[in-house]
């Protein structure tokens, strides 16, 4: 028998936040170094433009602008995996195409968010996104896109869509690791929640598309690496001081407490921007208090 090949999307990558300045514009300087850095604490990639980094309030200009500035700023150090994500196919698949001629190696991207698709449309959706060239990652969040990517589904799409390579998990059910592992074993699964993290990996997950890790990229990566390393015990420790933190992942607040984790680790966070608003001062201050839990944790 041959050697297994290794996972494409194996390690930490990390959803980057999207630093606004105060009068709201992006703060493109401030978003290269914190890519930079991130590579250089350990994180395999990056992955802007999705939910996290408040895509869907951007302007296509900063959208474009965002994906070429992380290639830019990390170079060959890590992967830029930029989301895609776009009401329709023809405006995923543009974004796509741009996200190849910046030198991506792969995207990301959710069903189409413009209506419930059937499955049918969601088969169609992602071909015109593989019509790119570049390998996808389908995200499955039906939380905010009405249509959940099963087990059964993915299959069809790994089928059917030869680019679609691993799916971004965030139903916040650990077990469909092991449901998606049995109905398409060619199918890389990527963790998409960070309170679901070490549960994920114990079932099979290969990688980590993580939000916190904005703020705590080392301990995220040690996390990960204790999974890989088959020691759980070890692993729980840490995890459990993070959890208090990783729990925000799963509230739609999650931006903003994301960027509050980043301050109080000593990074810029900043404001979000429109719809969204800043937490109240009882909220701030639980999240404050469960980040500095997690910084003090050992590793």
């Amino acid at each position: 028998m041959g050697v297994p090949a290794a996972p494409r999307f194996a390690g930490v990558y990390v959803a980057t936040s999207t630093p606004m300045r105060d009068d709201g514009s992006v703060d493109i300087g401030r978003f290269q170094e914190h890519c930079a850095w991130l590579a250089d604490e350990g994180a395999a990639g990056v992955v802007p433009n999705g939910s996290l980094g408040e895509y869907e309030a951007l302007t296509e200009q900063e959208r474009a602008q965002i994906v070429t500035a992380a290639v830019e700023a990390i170079g060959d150090r890590a992967a830029v995996v930029p989301g895609v994500s776009g009401k329709g196919a023809a405006e995923a698949c543009r974004w796509a195409e741009q996200a190849s001629t910046a030198g991506a190696p792969a995207v990301m991207a959710l069903p189409p968010t413009s209506h419930a698709p059937t499955d049918d449309e969601v088969v169609a959706h992602f071909a015109e996104i593989g019509k790119a060239g570049l390998p996808i990652i389908a995200y499955n969040n039906p939380f905010s896109t009405r249509v959940d990517l099963t087990p059964a589904l993915i299959a069809r799409l790994s089928g059917e869509v030869g680019e679609v390579a691993a799916v971004k998990e965030f139903s916040q059910d650990a077990r469909r690791v092991w449901q998606i592992r049995e109905a398409a074993p060619q199918v890389e699964v990527i963790c998409g929640c960070d309170d679901t993290f070490v549960e994920s990996m114990l079932a099979g997950a290969v990688g980590w598309i993580a939000g916190f890790a904005n703020a705590f990229p080392a301990q995220s990566v040690r996390l990960y690496q204790l999974c890989i390393d088959g020691d759980f015990a070890a692993a729980a420790v840490l995890y459990r001081e993070m959890l208090p933190i990783l729990k925000w992942d799963a509230d739609p607040r999650f931006i903003q407490a994301i960027k509050i984790g980043q301050e109080e680790a000593g990074r810029y966070g900043g404001p979000v921007r429109l719809p969204r608003l800043p937490l109240s001062e009882d909220e701030v201050r639980e999240v404050r208090a469960a980040a500095r839990r997690a910084l003090e944790a050992g590793y």
